[in-house]
């Protein structure tokens, strides 16, 4: 489960069609308690660099003329959010470079939960006057809720954006954890829901997210839509489910409390900035925090589990010049083609070179 992409996910859908989906779900609490009361009493108390936790092809070259151009288009720098438990680089966004060696993307590390130095939060923060980001639907979810004949999914990167194509990232929840609604390419694959987070982007690349009964659509309406949870912070303010640090109830499938790998997408005030975190091991109200420092005022959560939030690169193979897949976080779990060889049964967002 932890080094097949997708073994997890068909241990857990058997389970469920055996056992129910509550049960497997109070299953995967109960794993998950386990395995943060290990890495708990296991821990050394030592938080591990960025550069620890980055595959070596995406570490930035260190020439002053790149480091200069580069640290003049990034995002500011943020406070740690715990020093106690903070590594020297928390807060600091450096560049991860990209194909495109004059569009970067900025990341930096933050440790979200002051009981858990191993609690890691890597945040990838996309500026949105050199990139695009665009939404796919999977090939089998979110599963419509009406029949939709003529319409395909062929859940991977379209061939006319693959020769811009810069990134990818995990969309959300499968239809029956929540029923999230979606519509991509003009198309409304699942009703959506008034009061659920909404990340939505417009035809001249304008990114908004929020609940969805208080969006302004442009005039021409959104090209494109995919609904999460209640937003986990808007407009600055934290998800009243999410502000106790006891919290059990929020998500549509697992626990607020529990700690799992979990991602989730925000923008910066003044929606120039894209922020996509990926968590380790973290409780919702530690990830929506950890969002929060490094500059997103409004959030929303996407998948969770350890099978399905990943931030991926693209880079061309030497030999063959085929696009492959580079995670930006050693340990996450993709294939080498991810959303661009198979098809992604699962929704996802891509991100372009202007």
């Amino acid at each position: 489960m932890r080094h097949v992409p997708w073994f997890g996910p068909l241990v857990a859908d058997s389970l469920r069609a055996v056992l129910g989906g509550e049960r497997v779900t109070a299953l995967e609490e109960a794993v998950a308690s386990v395995e943060d009361h290990v890495e708990r009493v296991t821990s050394d108390g030592k938080a591990r660099s960025l550069d620890d936790a980055t595959p070596a092809a995406l570490l930035a070259p260190n020439e002053p003329d790149v480091q200069a151009l580069t640290r003049a288009l990034a995002p500011s720098n943020v406070a740690p959010l715990y020093p106690a438990v903070a590594a020297a680089e928390d807060g600091v966004f450096r560049a991860m470079p990209t194909r495109f060696g004059d569009v970067p993307i900025y990341r930096t590390m933050l440790h979200p939960d002051r009981e858990r130095a191993y609690a890691e939060l890597f945040v990838f923060a996309l500026d949105l006057s050199k990139l695009s980001v665009h939404t796919v639907a999977g090939s089998i979810e979110p599963k419509s809720d009406r029949s939709l004949p003529g319409v395909e999914r062929p859940g991977v990167v379209p061939e006319a954006d693959r020769g811009r194509l810069v990134a990818a990232f995990n969309g959300g929840f499968k239809a029956e954890h929540g029923e999230f609604g979606m519509m991509v390419d003009g198309t409304e694959l699942l009703r959506p829901k008034s009061y659920s987070c909404t990340v939505a982007g417009s035809a001249d690349g304008t990114i908004t997210i929020g609940t969805f009964n208080k969006l302004s659509a442009p005039s021409d309406g959104f090209a494109w839509w995919r609904q999460t949870p209640g937003c986990m912070l808007e407009n600055g303010a934290l998800h009243p489910g999410l502000r106790s640090p006891d919290t059990k109830n929020w998500g549509a499938t697992i626990d607020g409390k529990t700690v799992i790998r979990r991602s989730a997408v925000g923008l910066s005030a003044d929606g120039k900035t894209l922020f996509v975190g990926i968590s380790n091991s973290t409780t919702a109200r530690a990830m929506a925090l950890g969002m929060q420092q490094a500059g997103a005022v409004t959030v929303a959560q996407l998948d969770v589990n350890f099978s399905f939030p990943r931030f991926l690169v693209y880079e061309p193979d030497a030999a063959t010049g085929a696009l492959t897949a580079v995670g930006a976080v050693k340990g996450l779990l993709y294939g080498p083609d991810e959303y661009v060889g198979h098809a992604s049964s699962r929704d996802f967002f891509y991100v372009t070179a202007r």
